[in-house]
């Protein structure tokens, strides 16, 4: 009876991992529409685990940037995607992210962690893709949460590799 107990459970534990199909190649690099300046994205695809890393460098639309006298001028955000799921070998899609926190080299940990909404990557080729993002914030952040105010927005993209 244990061990067939056990034997579920190992089975039960196996399936999330086994649903998830294996990449086609691997993406890593910085991506990029060249139509469009002024965002971009780097993709990290883990070697044996195929898990990734994505961030979108973009602006926010909330903080005009002082530093700079031209007032459509706005503060670099990034929004993380740390994981994903592969559902098919040419598209990942996951969770992500609006953090904030202390740098890596200082001591302590106040980093704060939202989800804000998905990213989805469809691979058409080693060089092109297509990418998709629906970030709709929760209404019920604290004014010191870093994704307080942010406002609702979504797309369709065609990227590709940023040849260097």
């Amino acid at each position: 009876m244990i061990r067939k107990f056990l034997l579920a459970a190992l089975a039960a534990l196996a399936l999330p991992a086994a649903a998830q199909a294996v990449p086609a190649a691997n993406y890593t690099d910085m991506w990029y529409n060249p139509n469009e300046s002024g965002w971009g994205l780097s993709f990290v695809q883990h070697a044996g685990t195929n898990q990734v890393y994505a961030v979108m460098y973009t602006y926010d639309p909330r903080e005009a940037d002082t530093a700079s006298t031209d007032t459509t001028d706005f503060k670099p955000l990034w929004i993380v995607m740390s994981g994903g799921n592969w559902v098919s070998p040419t598209q990942i899609t996951g969770n992500v992210f609006v953090t904030n926190g202390v740098p890596f080299f200082q001591a302590g940990s106040n980093t704060t962690v939202n989800a804000v909404g998905t990213f989805t990557f469809n691979f058409t080729d080693f060089n092109n893709a297509t990418f998709s993002y629906n970030l709709a914030p929760q209404g019920n952040l604290s004014s010191t949460d870093p994704a307080f105010g942010l406002p609702a927005f979504n797309g369709v993209k065609s990227i590709t590799r940023q040849s260097f």
